[in-house]
Protein backbone atom coordinates (compact mmCIF):
# COMPACT_ATOMS: atom_id res chain seq x y z
CA UNK A 1 0.00 0.00 0.00
CA UNK A 2 2.42 2.28 1.01
CA UNK A 3 4.36 1.74 -2.62
CA UNK A 4 1.61 2.57 -4.24
CA UNK A 5 1.26 6.00 -2.28
CA UNK A 6 4.30 7.06 -3.34
CA UNK A 7 4.39 6.42 -6.79
CA UNK A 8 1.12 8.63 -6.80
CA UNK A 9 2.92 11.27 -5.14
CA UNK A 10 5.76 10.97 -7.38
CA UNK A 11 3.08 11.60 -10.40
CA UNK A 12 2.14 14.25 -8.70
CA UNK A 13 4.97 16.74 -8.61
CA UNK A 14 6.69 15.46 -11.80
CA UNK A 15 3.81 14.46 -14.23
CA UNK A 16 0.04 15.77 -13.17
CA UNK A 17 -1.29 18.97 -11.54
CA UNK A 18 -1.90 20.37 -8.20
CA UNK A 19 0.32 19.34 -5.43
CA UNK A 20 -0.84 18.41 -2.07
CA UNK A 21 2.23 20.05 0.25
CA UNK A 22 1.25 18.51 3.67
CA UNK A 23 1.19 15.27 2.52
CA UNK A 24 4.47 14.69 0.17
CA UNK A 25 6.32 16.63 3.13
CA UNK A 26 5.24 13.50 5.74
CA UNK A 27 7.80 10.95 4.51
CA UNK A 28 11.08 10.97 6.10
CA UNK A 29 13.27 9.45 3.79
CA UNK A 30 16.09 12.28 1.96
CA UNK A 31 17.67 11.93 -1.62
CA UNK A 32 20.97 12.26 0.62
CA UNK A 33 20.39 8.84 2.46
CA UNK A 34 21.61 7.20 -0.60
CA UNK A 35 23.70 8.53 -4.01
CA UNK A 36 22.17 8.65 -7.35
CA UNK A 37 20.95 6.79 -8.65
CA UNK A 38 20.26 4.52 -5.39
CA UNK A 39 16.83 7.19 -4.93
CA UNK A 40 13.68 5.25 -3.66
CA UNK A 41 10.88 7.03 -5.10
CA UNK A 42 10.03 9.27 -1.74
CA UNK A 43 13.78 10.76 -2.51
CA UNK A 44 12.43 11.40 -5.91
CA UNK A 45 9.80 13.31 -4.52
CA UNK A 46 11.66 15.17 -1.86
CA UNK A 47 14.11 16.27 -4.87
CA UNK A 48 11.66 17.83 -6.85
CA UNK A 49 9.18 19.57 -4.21
CA UNK A 50 11.20 20.00 -0.58
CA UNK A 51 14.92 20.18 -1.58
CA UNK A 52 17.83 23.23 -1.77
CA UNK A 53 16.06 23.32 -5.39
CA UNK A 54 12.85 22.84 -5.13
CA UNK A 55 10.77 25.24 -2.53
CA UNK A 56 6.60 24.07 -1.87
CA UNK A 57 4.78 27.74 -1.65
CA UNK A 58 1.26 28.20 -0.85
CA UNK A 59 -0.18 31.22 -2.52
CA UNK A 60 -3.30 33.37 -2.75
CA UNK A 61 -5.11 34.13 -5.80
CA UNK A 62 -6.39 37.36 -6.49
CA UNK A 63 -8.87 37.06 -9.44
CA UNK A 64 -9.85 40.57 -9.86
CA UNK A 65 -10.22 42.48 -13.33
CA UNK A 66 -9.74 45.68 -14.48
CA UNK A 67 -12.06 48.24 -13.66
CA UNK A 68 -12.08 46.07 -10.10
CA UNK A 69 -15.09 44.33 -10.94
CA UNK A 70 -14.48 40.79 -9.30
CA UNK A 71 -13.32 38.17 -11.73
CA UNK A 72 -15.54 35.02 -11.95
CA UNK A 73 -15.39 31.51 -13.17
CA UNK A 74 -17.77 32.40 -15.81
CA UNK A 75 -15.02 34.29 -17.37
CA UNK A 76 -13.14 31.18 -18.02
CA UNK A 77 -13.11 29.79 -21.54
CA UNK A 78 -15.35 26.73 -21.34
CA UNK A 79 -16.69 27.27 -18.28
CA UNK A 80 -20.63 27.75 -19.60
CA UNK A 81 -22.84 25.99 -21.11
CA UNK A 82 -22.16 28.30 -24.23
CA UNK A 83 -18.93 29.09 -23.75
CA UNK A 84 -16.42 29.45 -27.15
CA UNK A 85 -12.67 29.40 -26.89
CA UNK A 86 -10.69 32.14 -28.45
CA UNK A 87 -7.24 33.12 -28.90
CA UNK A 88 -5.64 29.90 -28.30
CA UNK A 89 -6.44 29.58 -24.47
CA UNK A 90 -5.33 26.48 -22.48
CA UNK A 91 -8.12 26.54 -20.11
CA UNK A 92 -11.76 25.82 -22.41
CA UNK A 93 -12.17 21.48 -22.26
CA UNK A 94 -9.52 21.04 -19.82
CA UNK A 95 -10.90 18.68 -17.07
CA UNK A 96 -14.45 19.20 -15.48
CA UNK A 97 -15.91 22.84 -15.88
CA UNK A 98 -15.29 24.31 -12.38
CA UNK A 99 -18.68 26.71 -10.86
CA UNK A 100 -16.37 28.60 -8.69
CA UNK A 101 -12.17 29.43 -9.00
CA UNK A 102 -9.79 28.62 -6.62
CA UNK A 103 -8.12 30.60 -3.63
CA UNK A 104 -5.23 29.69 -3.15
CA UNK A 105 -2.46 27.11 -4.73
CA UNK A 106 0.39 25.19 -3.48
CA UNK A 107 3.48 25.39 -6.26
CA UNK A 108 6.62 24.43 -6.46
CA UNK A 109 9.25 26.97 -7.63
CA UNK A 110 12.39 24.83 -9.07
CA UNK A 111 15.60 25.10 -11.12
CA UNK A 112 14.62 22.57 -13.41
CA UNK A 113 18.00 22.72 -15.00
CA UNK A 114 19.90 21.97 -11.90
CA UNK A 115 21.60 18.54 -12.11
CA UNK A 116 19.80 16.92 -9.04
CA UNK A 117 16.25 17.86 -10.43
CA UNK A 118 17.14 16.07 -14.42
CA UNK A 119 18.07 13.15 -12.13
CA UNK A 120 15.29 13.04 -9.85
CA UNK A 121 13.26 13.62 -13.53
CA UNK A 122 15.47 11.01 -15.29
CA UNK A 123 15.03 8.45 -12.60
CA UNK A 124 10.93 8.61 -12.93
CA UNK A 125 10.87 8.54 -16.34
CA UNK A 126 12.95 5.27 -16.30
CA UNK A 127 10.96 3.23 -13.41
CA UNK A 128 7.74 4.41 -15.28
CA UNK A 129 8.85 3.08 -18.61
CA UNK A 130 10.66 0.50 -17.22
CA UNK A 131 14.25 0.90 -18.58
CA UNK A 132 16.95 -0.04 -16.66
CA UNK A 133 19.70 2.41 -15.26
CA UNK A 134 21.76 1.71 -18.39
CA UNK A 135 18.98 4.11 -20.06
CA UNK A 136 19.14 6.87 -17.51
CA UNK A 137 22.13 9.26 -18.93
CA UNK A 138 20.56 9.21 -21.84
CA UNK A 139 17.23 10.61 -20.12
CA UNK A 140 19.07 13.18 -18.41
CA UNK A 141 19.96 14.14 -21.62
CA UNK A 142 23.12 16.97 -22.14
CA UNK A 143 23.27 20.24 -19.53
CA UNK A 144 20.87 22.77 -20.81
CA UNK A 145 22.22 26.02 -22.56
CA UNK A 146 19.81 28.89 -20.25
CA UNK A 147 18.74 28.45 -16.03
CA UNK A 148 15.32 27.60 -16.16
CA UNK A 149 13.24 28.53 -13.24
CA UNK A 150 9.95 26.55 -13.48
CA UNK A 151 7.02 27.31 -11.82
CA UNK A 152 4.97 24.13 -11.17
CA UNK A 153 1.09 23.33 -10.36
CA UNK A 154 -0.39 27.01 -11.88
CA UNK A 155 -4.08 26.73 -12.01
CA UNK A 156 -4.77 26.60 -15.57
CA UNK A 157 -7.36 29.56 -14.98
CA UNK A 158 -4.33 31.61 -14.33
CA UNK A 159 -3.84 31.32 -18.32
CA UNK A 160 -7.48 31.65 -19.13
CA UNK A 161 -6.46 34.59 -21.89
CA UNK A 162 -4.12 32.35 -23.35
CA UNK A 163 -0.75 30.61 -22.68
CA UNK A 164 0.81 33.92 -24.49
CA UNK A 165 -0.28 36.71 -22.05
CA UNK A 166 1.05 34.75 -19.22
CA UNK A 167 4.47 34.29 -21.14
CA UNK A 168 4.67 37.92 -22.35
CA UNK A 169 3.09 39.39 -18.43
CA UNK A 170 5.84 36.41 -16.85
CA UNK A 171 8.89 37.79 -19.30
CA UNK A 172 8.14 41.46 -18.19
CA UNK A 173 7.72 41.04 -14.56
CA UNK A 174 10.39 38.13 -13.63
CA UNK A 175 14.04 38.81 -12.73
CA UNK A 176 16.63 37.41 -10.77
CA UNK A 177 18.71 39.07 -8.41
CA UNK A 178 21.85 37.95 -6.32
CA UNK A 179 22.84 39.00 -2.64
CA UNK A 180 25.37 41.60 -4.47
CA UNK A 181 22.33 43.25 -6.29
CA UNK A 182 23.00 42.04 -9.54
CA UNK A 183 19.84 41.69 -11.95
CA UNK A 184 19.42 38.72 -14.49
CA UNK A 185 16.04 39.40 -16.33
CA UNK A 186 14.79 36.34 -18.59
CA UNK A 187 15.32 35.77 -22.35
CA UNK A 188 12.06 33.90 -22.74
CA UNK A 189 9.72 32.37 -20.88
CA UNK A 190 7.03 29.04 -22.12
CA UNK A 191 4.36 27.69 -20.88
CA UNK A 192 3.03 23.99 -20.77
CA UNK A 193 -0.28 22.88 -20.26
CA UNK A 194 -0.75 19.36 -17.68
CA UNK A 195 -4.05 18.68 -17.32
CA UNK A 196 -5.43 21.36 -14.74
CA UNK A 197 -2.78 23.04 -13.75
CA UNK A 198 0.82 24.41 -16.11
CA UNK A 199 3.93 24.91 -15.70
CA UNK A 200 5.48 28.29 -16.61
CA UNK A 201 9.45 27.92 -17.26
CA UNK A 202 11.41 30.95 -17.08
CA UNK A 203 14.69 30.81 -18.91
CA UNK A 204 17.54 33.16 -17.94
CA UNK A 205 20.87 33.49 -19.44
CA UNK A 206 23.75 31.79 -17.95
CA UNK A 207 26.78 33.54 -19.93
CA UNK A 208 27.61 35.19 -16.61
CA UNK A 209 26.99 32.32 -14.21
CA UNK A 210 25.54 32.79 -10.79
CA UNK A 211 28.75 31.85 -8.62
CA UNK A 212 29.04 30.60 -5.17
CA UNK A 213 30.61 33.97 -3.85
CA UNK A 214 26.86 35.62 -4.67
CA UNK A 215 25.56 33.62 -2.12
CA UNK A 216 21.79 33.84 -2.80
CA UNK A 217 19.59 34.33 -5.38
CA UNK A 218 15.95 36.01 -5.61
CA UNK A 219 13.53 34.95 -7.82
CA UNK A 220 10.68 37.53 -8.28
CA UNK A 221 7.68 37.09 -10.80
CA UNK A 222 4.36 38.84 -10.88
CA UNK A 223 1.63 37.76 -12.82
CA UNK A 224 -1.22 40.00 -11.16
CA UNK A 225 -3.09 37.07 -9.91
CA UNK A 226 -0.47 35.94 -7.84
CA UNK A 227 3.45 36.66 -7.29
CA UNK A 228 6.72 34.33 -6.36
CA UNK A 229 9.59 36.28 -3.81
CA UNK A 230 11.59 33.27 -3.57
CA UNK A 231 15.20 33.14 -2.05
CA UNK A 232 17.50 30.23 -2.84
CA UNK A 233 20.61 29.89 -0.86
CA UNK A 234 23.57 29.19 -2.93
CA UNK A 235 26.05 27.29 0.01
CA UNK A 236 23.16 24.40 -0.13
CA UNK A 237 22.87 24.27 -3.87
CA UNK A 238 26.14 22.74 -4.15
CA UNK A 239 25.94 18.91 -5.56
CA UNK A 240 29.02 16.32 -6.79
CA UNK A 241 31.07 19.18 -6.16
CA UNK A 242 28.96 21.99 -8.77
CA UNK A 243 27.03 24.59 -7.85
CA UNK A 244 23.99 23.41 -9.52
CA UNK A 245 21.06 26.01 -10.57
Amino acid sequence: MGSILITGRVRCVLGCGALLASAVLAYGADWKDKPFPNWNDDAVVRMVSDSPWAHVKSVNLMWVKPGDRPFSYKDVPGNTPNGTIKGGSPVGGIGVPRTSLPAKADIIVRWATALPIRHATALYKARQQKQGEAKINSLIGAPPQDYILEIYGVPAEVAHLGAGVVEIETERTSFLRTRSGRIIKPTKVEVVPQGLTIAIQIHFPNTAPIELKDEEVECVSDLQIFAIHEKFRLSQMVYQNHLEL
